[in-house]
């Protein structure tokens, strides 16, 4: 993937760094389509044109004919202001997009390493019940227990080791066979932990027919600040996953880059 060509270089870092990375890489390409890409000049005025509008509104309160005049004319700057600025997403928005993919695929959580134990798990609905069996691919061992359990307490787990490499695993229940990709490596790289069977409508989902709901993996989540100086002492952030830490940087990146480069 050419992401992994171009991004690949700051998986090598401690996941907050390279977050912190990736965010000011993002924040640049951002903000220089911005630049390039929008009225600056336009911009500005429009701008210094709201503030003004917005200190008529503040004296006008106590004449709601004139203060109804002044709000419509913010409205329709504050809509050509954001028609404007809505122009460099035409060129940014798929690419910073397939960003959070490849993002989500190497930073959410660490891999599942080769020959060490990890656990997969079928969750169910309540009152399920039944045997459930899985049939494991050459390279993949299960470490205890039968292949073939009862359902009880609307979950059933196995504990499994392998070799590095990319699976698709078959669990077999009530004549229907769901399959659950596994990737096993010693570098930033996973399967979906969690896949969903539920069947998914426009507004809601429903339970599988069978009652199996999901199948997951034990892949540990990524915390970026969990032992970062500082960082880890500050409720909420220090409990941040990697799209809050990347959301956290960039507002910060932004910020600083709209004011250093005068972007309106």
């Amino acid at each position: 993937m050419v992401f992994d060509t171009l991004l690949g270089w700051t998986l090598s870092f401690h996941p907050a760094l390279s977050i912190l990375i990736l965010s000011l890489i993002v924040s640049i390409i951002i903000t220089l389509a911005i630049k390039f890409f929008t009225d600056q000049s336009l911009m500005k005025d429009l701008k210094e044109e709201l503030k003004e509008l917005q200190r008529q509104m503040k004296e006008l309160r106590n004449n709601p004919k004139k203060l109804a005049k002044v709000n419509d004319r913010v409205m329709e700057v504050n809509m050509k202001y954001m028609t404007h600025s809505m122009r460099p997403t035409l060129f940014t928005f798929i690419p910073i997009i397939l960003v959070f993919g490849w993002m989500n695929m190497h930073i959410g959580f660490y891999p599942l390493m080769p020959n060490e134990p990890f656990q997969l798990t079928a969750v169910f609905e309540d009152g399920s019940d039944g045997q459930i069996s899985m049939v494991l691919p050459e390279g993949i061992t299960l470490l205890e227990g039968a292949a073939e359990r009862e359902v009880l307490d609307n979950e059933v787990q196995w504990t499994l080791s392998g070799e590095p490499g990319e699976y698709a695993l078959d669990v077999m229940y009530k004549g229907k066979t769901y399959t659950k990709d596994i990737i096993i490596a010693d570098e930033p790289i996973y399967a979906p932990v969690e896949k969903s069977f539920r069947k998914s409508y426009v507004l809601f989902t429903s339970p599988d027919e069978n009652g199996l709901n999901t199948i997951k993996l034990s892949n540990k989540q990524i915390i970026p600040f969990e032992d970062v100086p500082v960082m880890k002492d500050i409720p909420w952030i220090s409990t941040f996953n990697w799209f809050w830490t990347y959301f956290l940087f960039s507002l910060v990146f932004s910020m600083g880059l709209r004011r250093a480069l005068n972007i309106y």
